[in-house]
């Protein structure tokens, strides 16, 4: 049973100096956009926080005692008459009891923040108080593009509190589970949002405050795996025929260098232009990301194009610099060639321990869900049986 509370006064605040635990569930309702050039992600989040209040306990009834004794089940029929009385009793001033003091550390604007706390009874009669939250904001996030533009982004909101480590721990809540609205995701063309919640725990001191005062803090957090699809046909295809055309320059006659090399020059303009356009679509970080480094072994492969038309001329018109030549063709094909299938390899193999964490993430959450669903449509099953039994009586 749960009782809705306003956010009230703050006078006469009960403290306790006994170390709490305050259990937290995540909502992400809505993912908006994700912005990789300026590093923040736009969310409508639901979160809860869910702690005991011993004091507010309520005793069983003389019918649920009864029922423990005779059925060891916990609900009875005397509920819904529990649930009335309650009803009619006087509202319980929430805010005059201990609360977790929760802030959101990684929120860079809000535009719509409502909480209200909610008094749940359970059927032993134990209470908990329920803190949530309605959170439509901005969030910053630092990005991992190491992998970009086949990365798989983790977009987190870091719970934290103002009391220390010693007063209170923030932990997964187990008995309602995290979850992600994947139906509502803005940004279905761009990205694709797994369906699983994580929620770490760490400590974190703050700046202004003394070392040894740790925060604990959970980070709860969905995963957005980008769509490579715009970058490989844009970017990516559009660079390998750039770089193929050099193998071209080899049809002009070596004895005119100068074509040779204003050609080869041409197409290294071509592709600084478009690492120019990469760099609008990432940050300024300071690693290479994947569409970096492809860019780059094109520009390099078309330098050293570049060189051999500049070296060749020194060979003299002989038959051996034709054969040479012929040679460098080959030689400077069959790199390429090497050069496209090292890269696939190398994007399949980096982004294969990213794509498999993921996915151990989203298998153990299912099946958390699973184990959830199953303790709940047995405890109902029970329920109901015991509902049946007293029907009898």
């Amino acid at each position: 049973m749960e009782q809705e509370h306003g956010v009230g006064s703050n006078e006469d605040i009960k403290e306790t100096t006994e170390k709490k635990k305050a259990y937290i569930k995540v909502v992400f309702l809505k993912v908006g956009e994700i912005d990789t050039l300026k590093e923040f992600f736009v969310a409508d989040v639901f979160i809860q926080i869910r702690w005991r209040e011993p004091s507010l306990d309520r005793p069983p009834t003389e019918g649920q005692r009864m029922k423990q004794v005779l059925t060891g089940a916990l609900r009875s029929l005397t509920q819904n008459q529990i649930d009335v009385s309650d009803r009619k009793s006087k509202k319980v001033q929430l805010d005059n009891y201990w609360d977790p003091k929760i802030v959101f550390q990684n929120v860079l604007s809000e535009s719509k923040h409502s909480e209200w706390k909610v008094l749940k009874h359970y059927d032993d009669g134990e209470a908990y108080i329920l803190h949530k939250h309605r959170l439509k904001a901005t969030f910053s996030e630092n990005l991992e593009l190491a992998l970009f533009p086949f990365d798989i982004q983790d977009l987190t909101v870091i719970i934290s509190t103002e009391l220390s480590e010693a007063q209170v721990a923030l932990e997964e809540d187990t008995q309602e589970i995290s979850s992600v609205q994947i139906d509502s995701f803005a940004k279905g063309q761009e990205w694709t949002l797994h369906e699983c919640v994580s929620i770490t725990p760490k400590v974190t001191t703050k700046a202004y405050t003394n070392p040894k005062f740790k925060t604990p803090a959970v980070v709860a957090g969905c995963f957005a795996g980008r769509r490579a699809g715009f970058f490989i046909w844009n970017v990516m295809l559009i660079m390998t025929l750039i770089s193929s055309l050099s193998l071209a320059t080899f049809a002009v006659d070596r004895k005119l260098p100068q074509n040779r090399l204003q050609l080869s020059f041409t197409l290294v303009l071509t592709g600084v232009a478009f690492k120019f356009v990469a760099n609008q679509s990432i940050p300024k970080i300071s690693y290479l990301t994947h569409l970096d480094r492809y860019i780059l072994g094109s520009m390099i492969f078309l330098y050293l194009v570049c060189t051999w038309h500049a070296v060749v001329t020194l060979i003299g018109d002989t038959v051996a610099s034709s054969e040479a030549d012929k040679d460098a063709f080959i030689v400077f094909a069959s790199c390429f060639a090497c050069l496209q299938v090292l890269f696939i390899a190398s994007v399949v193999i980096s982004g294969y321990q990213r794509y498999s964490n993921v996915k151990t993430i989203e298998r153990k959450y299912q099946e958390k869900t699973r184990r959830r669903l199953a303790l709940e449509k047995e405890s109902t099953r029970k329920g109901t049986k015991v509902s049946s039994m007293d029907g009898h009586v």
